[in-house]
């Protein structure tokens, strides 16, 4: 007998709510037993155990979790399969409890929706696996400016034939999995069609051409001042009515200013100033309509953030292009966000170009990148939308041409990785973490200092990047490993993953009483927290906490708790 697979019944679990983890199994048997353990960061809080008996193929253990006290909170769990006392074979997952998804969006995508895709009940299931707790339906509606397609087949703007119902079967599922279904809407875009007969409320250029993507979509003018505004926001209504929770709200990144004529006057229009309007207003329109309803908007390469994330959004979300390049520019983006919003989550949309077949990038080398990518962001307390359907992860900014992973070995260190952080979570992206890293080490600063391999701050070619957080009862060091990597633009194939550092000798100085310290990683262990032994040693400045991290690959973290 094997354990085939475990994971959580659904991607999150809300407050009061029974925890169920499903395991698969696989075989014959004859007295084995199966036991499960439940971790809080390193504690264990509960083991239940199942005695096997007879054939079964799927187990599933149910228990309560008493968290009424934390708003962000994760757990790690290892079912272990046992015959005659002796451990056969082991296995790990994570699940979470929280109030809403908004504490953590675990942001994936939607693409399919065809006829055929009706019957696809795997891609949500395995999304699941991947605690994706808000879902995407990229391109699911009949036209920008008319969303609710009036047959169940339908031809979308872009000559895709696809069916209502698929769509509302996959709303449903998502559902069961305690995912949140968000459509796509661009809040100015309009076919042709409705253009022409309407071109008073479009937005132009300085040359007086109006703006948009050729004969495909023009844009419109999004001001309170124009019948757009109102019509648009009615049709995002149509899609809450339609079964969906809220409406992924998306723009172009361009004009920044405009001209309109609504009502027949010219006018400068500033759009940084009337999203945030456009946002609120959905929000009230609907709610006051009596739905609930939640909001993204995309500020696209941060552009604009300082006036939307005060807005009435739910959570801060930037898709990524250039001149942001760099891992550092990932890190920038994320904690310039919070200091706009500090008790919104950021997600960060970093399609990863290497995975485009077009290009024939050997798919190692985009794994290695992704993988890099993706610590540098979860590091940096922020989240990112990559994973979807089919097992399908971003490489372009039209969704449908995700690329499928093919290789187990690397779809298991994505699952390490999405575990990690929900079994971490109140560590990396809790709002009361307070960021210290430039005033805590490198440089002048000595109050954590890093000994046997070149350490930095920053993130930084051919260093360990270490990133140093607080909070209430805990220290967090997070250590990236940029050894050997010379390029650090995060969206360029990396033909090798970065040197195993070993033995990295650490110190830090602090006046708490500390009850341990621990080291946890996606990259080995399946990411259960080990203690680490440590002693006190004279500093400069009084007494210092030392002690080693054995290894570090890709990600560390390391957390003292006081």
């Amino acid at each position: 007998m094997i354990i085939k697979d475990i994971y959580p019944a659904k991607a999150q679990f809300k407050v009061g709510e029974k925890i169920s983890i499903n395991v698969e199994l696989e075989g014959k048997f004859e007295s084995e037993i199966l036991k499960c353990k439940v971790y809080r960061l390193h504690e264990e809080v509960r083991i239940l155990e199942i005695s096997l008996s007879s054939k079964q193929e799927n187990v599933t253990f149910e228990f309560d979790v008493d968290n009424q006290e934390k708003l962000i909170s994760g757990y790690g769990v290892e079912v272990e399969l046992y015959h005659e006392g002796q451990v056969l074979q082991k296995l790990s997952t994570a699940f979470d409890i929280l109030p809403s998804w908004k504490y953590a969006p675990r942001y994936g995508f939607l693409a399919d929706f065809s006829k055929t895709d009706l019957d696809d009940k795997e891609d949500l299931k395995e999304m699941n696996k991947f605690h994706l707790n808000i879902v995407q339906y990229y391109d699911w509606m009949y036209r920008h400016h008319d969303l609710i397609p009036k047959s169940d087949i339908f031809i979308d703007p872009l000559q895709r034939e696809l069916s209502l119902s698929t769509v509302k079967d996959k709303i449903d599922l998502s559902h069961k999995y305690g995912m949140e279904a968000i459509a796509y809407g661009a809040v100015y875009a309009s076919a042709p069609e409705y253009y022409k007969k309407n071109k008073d409320l479009g937005i132009y250029k300085n040359n007086g051409d109006i703006y948009g993507f050729g004969d495909f979509l023009y844009m419109m003018d999004i001001s309170r001042e124009n019948k757009w505004h109102d019509h648009i926001i009615n049709e995002f209504h149509k899609v809450i009515k339609l079964g969906f929770d809220g409406i992924h709200m998306d723009q172009y990144g361009f004009p920044k200013e405009a001209i309109s004529s609504a009502n027949g006057k010219r006018a400068v229009r500033n759009l940084r100033e009337d999203f945030p309007n456009l946002i609120n207003d959905t929000r009230n329109y609907i709610e006051e309509s009596g739905e609930k309803v939640s909001l993204i908007f995309n500020a696209v390469n941060n552009w604009p953030v300082e006036t939307v994330a005060k807005s009435e959004e739910d959570a801060v979300y930037i898709e990524v292009w250039p001149p942001n390049d760099t891992y550092q520019d990932l890190y920038n983006l994320i904690t310039n966000a919070k200091k706009y919003a500090p008790e919104k989550q950021v997600i960060l949309a970093a399609y990863m170009k290497p995975f485009l077949e077009e290009l024939n990038i050997p798919v190692e080398q985009a794994e290695n990148a992704t993988l890099l990518t993706m610590a540098t962001i979860f590091a940096s307390g922020g989240f990112h939308l990559l994973l979807g359907e089919n097992r399908g992860i971003l490489d372009d900014p039209y969704y449908p041409k995700y690329r499928t992973i093919e290789n187990e070995e690397f779809n298991k260190k994505l699952r390490n990785y999405y575990d990690f952080m929900v079994k971490y979570e109140e560590l990396l992206f809790d709002f009361d973490l307070i960021d210290t890293s430039m005033i805590n080490t490198g440089g002048i600063n000595t109050e954590y200092v890093v000994r046997g391999v070149q350490a930095s701050p920053k993130a930084e070619a051919d260093k360990v990047w270490s990133l140093i957080k607080e909070k209430a009862q805990f220290k967090v060091i997070n250590l990236v490993n940029f050894k050997e990597i010379q390029d650090m633009n995060w969206n360029e194939p990396k033909v090798k993953l970065p040197s195993k550092v070993e033995n990295i000798e650490m110190s830090v100085l602090t006046c708490n009483d500390v009850k341990g310290i621990y080291l946890a990683s996606p990259d080995f262990e399946d990411g259960k927290a080990v203690r680490l032994n440590f002693n006190y040693a004279e500093g400069d400045q009084g007494n210092e906490i030392r002690f080693v991290v054995p290894k570090l690959e890709i990600w560390d973290l390391i957390y003292i708790v006081y």
